[in-house]
């Protein structure tokens, strides 16, 4: 009968055993630190998406009001984000986009329970800048169809859309902007 020898072991089953649980806990904590992060980084492009397809609600909403206006007299209105751009009023500048309580008291909101289907924070919001028919004010010299071909006989007015959304934690926003023109009929 061979008897073992205690001696020669002296624990190196232990010490393997201590340096593959180490490595398998290192694994293991890694992978849970890039999946969170993961994670994040899904959940920050859902905001930007939602933050964009709010934005573009809004638009479409404002153009929608263009479209079915009947007098360009309507964006005169400061205070619900309709603002005249004259050609003479070397002081005028465009709203600040940036600043929150233009959004929240001097712009529409869209209208299109886009807050109760998708779950954002806020409905989108437009501003409209009419800039005249544009043949009257430089900033309307704007080429809606034609690219470039001078339209003659038409009456084209010129409106700035400027729209915001948010997500669904409210804080960042989109902001979307387009030019729109409508003709006049005389």
């Amino acid at each position: 009968m061979i008897k073992p020898n205690i001696k020669a072991q002296q624990g190196v089953a232990l010490v393997i055993s201590l340096i593959i649980l180490v490595s398998l806990t290192m694994l293991g904590l890694t992978s849970i630190q890039r999946t969170t992060t993961d994670l994040s980084m899904a959940g920050n492009q859902r905001e930007i998406g939602l933050m964009f397809q709010s934005a573009e609600a809004g638009l479409v909403a404002s153009e929608n009001l263009i479209d079915q206006s009947t007098s360009n007299g309507d964006f005169n209105n400061p205070s619900v984000g309709f603002y005249e751009v004259r050609a003479d009023d070397p002081t005028y500048s465009s709203p600040d986009y940036f600043l929150e309580s233009n959004w929240e008291n001097q712009s529409t909101a869209a209208g299109s329970s886009y807050k109760t289907k998708f779950g954002v924070v806020a409905e989108p919001r437009y501003m409209i800048e009419y800039l005249g028919d544009r043949a009257q004010n430089a900033l309307a010299l704007i080429n809606i169809d034609g690219y470039g071909q001078q339209q003659t006989g038409k009456i084209v007015s010129i409106y700035r859309s400027t729209a915001r959304g948010v997500g669904l934690t409210g804080n960042s926003s989109r902001f979307v902007q387009s030019y729109f023109g409508k003709e006049i009929k005389p």
